[in-house]
């Protein structure tokens, strides 16, 4: 399990989610930090290196017309989803990554834990025992909620436990979320129950600082057809079977965050592209139904 440690904001530290990642044997299951080198053509590369695990974090304050929130957005990428057809990883590809996004309230209280991969896709909010009753979606049933084949919790609940965590559980080689849970913090720090690795909690300002030689190179695209996406993270299947349905030949290629022209879009459906952005947290809350 990846325990985030390190210098940062009390807020950040506090909330940081661990991460649980099954089969860690296999290096695509470990958490990675971005690193840049020159191939023998002198062509930049970028790669995951799961020695010095990390998990990249930014703080975006936002508001509604209910209120003031903070988002508290946490990042980690795996080197790759290994090709598999049996089974299927439509996803596979390099560079991949995922993101937990922590809503907190004026009176830093959880109302709201987002998970997803870095490409926008299987995108899941889930409430807690702070969210006000009138802010849920008006279909909500309290029933677990299925993410294309996985099972999410219907409400997370921090009440009752001393200095609460939240615990990401990856399914391995797909790298998506399977199951997100609040535990003691004193219970994910046993080593009896788990075995910990730290994964260093980095300002995500950094990613567009990746040493590389005598300068510096950026993880993403900055410029060009691919401005905004990840280096290195095409996803050959996902442009096979979706980009005709999404009018999107990079789509399931993993982004920036909050990049204006290239949306961290939510929905498949085209003309809701905007509507469903990440980046623009009240759009995206007003889209899935969320009345914060």
């Amino acid at each position: 399990m990846y325990q985030p440690q390190g210098q940062t904001p009390d807020l950040v530290r506090r909330f940081a989610p661990a991460f649980l990642v099954h089969n860690h044997g296999q290096e695509y299951n470990r958490i990675g930090r971005p690193v840049a080198s020159l191939d023998p053509a002198g062509q930049e590369v970028i790669r995951m290196d799961t020695s010095r695990p990390a998990v990249y974090w930014r703080v975006v304050p936002f508001q509604t017309s209910r209120g003031r929130y903070t988002n508290l957005i946490y990042r980690v990428h795996f080197p790759a989803t290994p090709a598999s057809l049996i089974p299927f990883f439509i996803g596979a590809g390099d560079n991949m990554g995922l993101l937990v996004v922590v809503t907190l309230n004026q009176a830093q209280q959880p109302v709201l834990v987002t998970a997803l991969g870095t490409c926008g896709c299987y995108a899941a909010s889930l409430p807690t025992n702070f969210t006000p009753a009138d802010a849920y979606p008006e279909d909500w049933c309290g029933q677990p909620l299925t993410i294309y084949g996985e099972s999410l919790p219907p409400r997370l609940d921090y009440a009752g436990l001393a200095d609460p965590s939240l615990l990401v559980v990856v399914r391995p080689g797909e790298h998506r979320v399977m199951d997100l849970r609040i535990l003691p913090r004193t219970e994910l720090s046993d080593l009896r129950l788990f075995t910990l690795i730290g994964a260093e909690l980095l300002p995500a300002e950094g990613l567009r600082r990746l040493p590389l030689g005598q300068g510096f190179t950026s993880l993403f695209y900055e410029q060009g057809l691919f401005k905004g996406h990840v280096k290195g993270a095409w996803k050959p299947w996902e442009t096979i079977l979706l980009g005709w349905f999404s009018l999107d030949w990079l789509v399931g290629m993993d982004k920036v965050y909050g990049d204006p022209d290239n949306p961290l879009y939510t929905s498949l459906k085209p003309w809701n592209r905007y509507r469903s952005n990440l980046a623009d947290f009240p759009q995206y809350l007003k889209y899935w139904g969320w009345g914060l």
